[in-house]
Parts: C-alpha cells; sequence; structure tokens
C-alpha cells in the first residue's frame, strides 16, 4: 500500500478502513486502558461490521493497541485481542454490542485484577464526558444562532465533569485584528455566587442554557471591558496558545499577559486558540479561582474536541447566514428586497396595533435612470442606484424599514411616526438627492386611518407616486395631499449636517 499508516491492510480492506470515522469514546478507551493489546481481523470481503473497520483504523495510531494481522475471507468476523498469553475474541454478536461491553469484556478477560480495576476506573471517568459530548455536539451543530451556539461551548467547559473550571471566558478577534476582545462568558462573579452554583447541583443542557440567560451577566461585563493586545511579541501565556496546536494549562501564581491578569485567574488556568482550518478566530480562557479542585491534565483533550465542534458549527452557521442574506437583500444595493420588505412590513404592522403607534410607506421613484442608462451605459446607472441605496441607508433611522423594489423604485417603511414626521423624510431625502445631482419622486401613505387596511399603502403610495411624477417628477405627494411638496438642492448648512 501507498498509505504507511494502513501496512497490513489489504487494500480491498483498506478503502473502507479509511472511510470510516472512529468515535471519539472508541479513541478514549485505548487512550485511558494503557495496557498494550496485540489486534488480529479477519472478516467477510463484503458488509465487515464497522467495530472491525474502526479497531483497524485506530491500531497502530497509538500505544494500546497495535496491529497483528488482518485477512478477509471468513465467512463470519473474528476480531481477537491478545494480551501476553490470554486471548479475547469477539464474533458477530459481540462486535454488536458497543464500546462499553467491549471495555468489560476487555477488562475481565485479558487483565489483572489491578489492571481491570485501574481501565474500568479510569473509562467510567470518562463515560460521562462522552455522553456530555454527544449532547454539546448535537446541540452546536443543531443550533441557528452564534450567541446560543458561545453558551453552548462555554456551558461545555464548566459542566462540571471533573474538569476544574467553574469560569470560560471567549475573546475574539475586533475588526481589524489587532485585539482579541472580551464576547461572552460564563462563571461566577465571586465566592458566593460560586457557593451557589455549586449548591444548586447539575442542570440539564436546556435547563443551563436559560439559567445563563437569565442570570445577571456579572462576570461576562467583566470580561467585555477586557481586550488583548497580539500585536506584542513576548512570548506570553496568549502568544503561546496561538502557536500551540491545541490547549494549553498554565500553572502559576499570577498571569504574564496583562489582559489576563485583570481576571485575576486561578493558579491554574487554560487558554486554548478557537481556530477554523488554521485561521484562528479567538482564544477561551478557562479556570476555578473558587475552587480546589486540580485541573485534569485530559481536559485539554476534552475542551479541543469542543473548540473544533463550535468552530465547525460556526462555519455553518456564517454559510446559512450568507445564503439567507442573499435571499433577503437585492444584489445591487444590499438593501432588503421586495419579498423581505414586504414580510417586515406584516411584522410592522402586528406592532403598530399593539403599541398603538402609526407608519408609513414611501415610495421612491429615480427620475430619467433611462436617460442615465442610454447616454452613460448601464454601469452607470448601477452606480446612480447604488448611490440613491446609500443616501436612504444614511438618512433614515436604524428602525426604519428600506427595500429596492425593481428597477428604479425604492420603498421605506417609516416606523413610529406621524404626517409632518413623514413629510419631513421626504423632504430630506428629495433634498440630499438633488445635492447629488439625482432627481426623485416620490409617494406616500399613512396607517393606520380612516380604518384602512394594511394593504392599501402600497396602492395609495404607488397613485401618489404616479400623481407626483405627474406633476412634473422631482417632487412628493403624501397621503393625497394637494399641493405637492417640490424638492429643493440642500443650502450649505443642510448638506454639512447631512
Amino acid at each position: 500500500m501507498s498509505d504507511p499508516a494502513y501496512s497490513g491492510i489489504p487494500e480491498a480492506l483498506a478503502t473502507a478502513v479509511r472511510a470510516v470515522d472512529v468515535p471519539h469514546d472508541l479513541r478514549t478507551l485505548f487512550d485511558r486502558l494503557a495496557v498494550p493489546l496485540a489486534l488480529e481481523v479477519e472478516v467477510p470481503a463484503e458488509d465487515a461490521p464497522p467495530l472491525a473497520l474502526q479497531l483497524l483504523r485506530l491500531a497502530d495510531r497509538g500505544a494500546s493497541l497495535r496491529l497483528v494481522a488482518a485477512r478477509i475471507g471468513a465467512a463470519e468476523p473474528k476480531v481477537r485481542f491478545i494480551h501476553g498469553m490470554k486471548d479475547l475474541v469477539l464474533g458477530t454478536a459481540e462486535l454488536a454490542d458497543g464500546i462499553p461491553a467491549l471495555a468489560r469484556r476487555i477488562a475481565q478477560s485479558l487483565l489483572g485484577a489491578d489492571e481491570a480495576a485501574g481501565a474500568l476506573e479510569r473509562f467510567a471517568r470518562e463515560s460521562p464526558r462522552q455522553e456530555a459530548l454527544r449532547r454539546l455536539t448535537r446541540a452546536m451543530l443543531e443550533t441557528g444562532s452564534i450567541d446560543r451556539l458561545r453558551t453552548i461551548l462555554l456551558i461545555g467547559m464548566t459542566s462540571g465533569l471533573a474538569l476544574g473550571f467553574s469560569r470560560a471566558a471567549l475573546f475574539v478577534y475586533d475588526e481589524d485584528g489587532r485585539a482579541l476582545v472580551g464576547e461572552s462568558a460564563i462563571g461566577p462573579a465571586n465566592a458566593a455566587e460560586a457557593a451557589r452554583a455549586r449548591a444548586a447541583g447539575e442542570l440539564g443542557l436546556e435547563q443551563r442554557i436559560a439559567e445563563v440567560e437569565t442570570t445577571e451577566p456579572r462576570y461576562e461585563n467583566l470580561v467585555r471591558t477586557i481586550a488583548v493586545d497580539v500585536t506584542a511579541a513576548a512570548g506570553d501565556e496568549i502568544q503561546q496558545a496561538l502557536a500551540a496546536s491545541g490547549p494549553l494549562l498554565f500553572s502559576r501564581e499570577r498571569s504574564t499577559n496583562p489582559a489576563l491578569a485583570a481576571l485575576e485567574p486561578a493558579s491554574e488556568f487554560l487558554v486554548a486558540a478557537f481556530r477554523l482550518r488554521d485561521k484562528v478566530l479567538g482564544i477561551v480562557v478557562a479556570d476555578d479561582p473558587y475552587g480546589r479542585a486540580p485541573i485534569d491534565p485530559q481536559a485539554r483533550e476534552f475542551i479541543g474536541f469542543l473548540l473544533d465542534t463550535a468552530a465547525l458549527a460556526s462555519e455553518n452557521l456564517r454559510l446559512h447566514e450568507s445564503v439567507e442574506t442573499l435571499a433577503r437583500h437585492d444584489e445591487l444595493t444590499g438593501l432588503f428586497n421586495r419579498r423581505e420588505f414586504e414580510t417586515r412590513m406584516a411584522d410592522e404592522q402586528s406592532r403598530a396595533v399593539r403599541l398603538g403607534s402609526q407608519c408609513a410607506l414611501l415610495l421612491f421613484d429615480v427620475d430619467y435612470l433611462q436617460r442615465v442608462n442610454l447616454a452613460r451605459g448601464h454601469k452607470a446607472g448601477d452606480e446612480l442606484l447604488q448611490q440613491v441605496g446609500v443616501l436612504l441607508r444614511s438618512t433614515l433611522r436604524s428602525h426604519d424599514i428600506v427595500a429596492r423594489l425593481t428597477g428604479d423604485a425604492f420603498a421605506v417603511l417609516v416606523t413610529d411616526t406621524t404626517h409632518e414626521q413623514v413629510l419631513a423624510v421626504a423632504r430630506r431625502v428629495g433634498s440630499l438627492a438633488l445635492g447629488m445631482g439625482v432627481s426623485l419622486s416620490a409617494g406616500g401613505s399613512l396607517w393606520p386611518r380612516d380604518n384602512h387596511e394594511m394593504s392599501v399603502l402600497f396602492s395609495e403610495a404607488e397613485a401618489a407616486l404616479i400623481d407626483a411624477k405627474r406633476r412634473g417628477r422631482g417632487r412628493a405627494i403624501i397621503d393625497g395631499d394637494e399641493a405637492p411638496m417640490v424638492f429643493e438642492p440642500p443650502d450649505d448648512a443642510d448638506a454639512s449636517a447631512g
């Protein structure tokens, strides 16, 4: 075979071995076994049991399991473990029993009393962690929120699985990548809170999430005031963690990194880089300043697995978010498209009814766009539409809703407003557009008014817009005003204020 990792395995079988994933708890079993075993595997030409393939993949990748022979052609699968003068043979039924049963059989058949006690104790200590890993992994991969993903990650680090952590904090890069800023954190802010948390005992994952979301985040508030300068060349804990391939445990009275020192960590603490495909996304810091339990050295492996899963889930969320963004937004201007705008209008209708407020729909058309396309080309026309989109976003309030409907048509839903305020909005947009050399026409309608349904907003605003264009363009008609409002270029004071 060309791959030395699979030497001794027939090529026809090696293909299946390469394709199989080894469960984390199977790796853990042989890592914690700390007893060397030899392995012989004989399987049928087709339909080899998954556990047999997983054992073949795991063999020769750790000191506890060494492949002696792998053969194809048996009518029934057979896996044989050898330890000294003892051996254990598993057939079809035993290979289907699962990993805990495998651990018991190995301990009972191959190990001495002392060896068995130690191995079972180590594996039993890991079993709750494996189940927690399964629950946490499933929750991270299924969540649709990046904030909840971070919460689940930090809960996993402080889940009470004998890891030795009661606090965990996440730092992520700022926009220019020169600092890691505190983003999320879980943990007690003082000894009294730590005592209450210990007295409360262990909660289920959903209960723990609910507790975190409703508890005053005093420790998180502290973390969010801290920024870690990553441009310094000093080889402190942060620099070491960023350069390492996995989590690092530190034991010292005081952190050499000043930002970490501001957290007043315990004498033992963990720092780990949170990365995706070798690109660092941030770091996590975990400790237990109010407890006395030492940090389990195996916590590094557990935290590393959690971080890898969180990074994968984070990428999936960002990909999903990108697709969702494309589906909701106009490609040219980045504004909402008509479908998303109508959805937001329906939400605003419910809100206006609930709060007794008023909203207004303004429709804007870019006058003479066809002339620009003919005289200067469609690229110039697209640039003009993009400028109008920027103008609308920058002029309106953050909670007003802006969309490009189609072609030269834009829509604005002005929330919590009055007739006079809508007139002021239309005047300001039209005036600033003229200052850019762009003529706009506008029509608008308010709701609720005269018991009209929300659905009439579009028809009324469109009728007003058509009337404004018929009367000469460069003007607005709101709610059927008899006299259109003619837009005028801004004076210097208005322009500077905008």
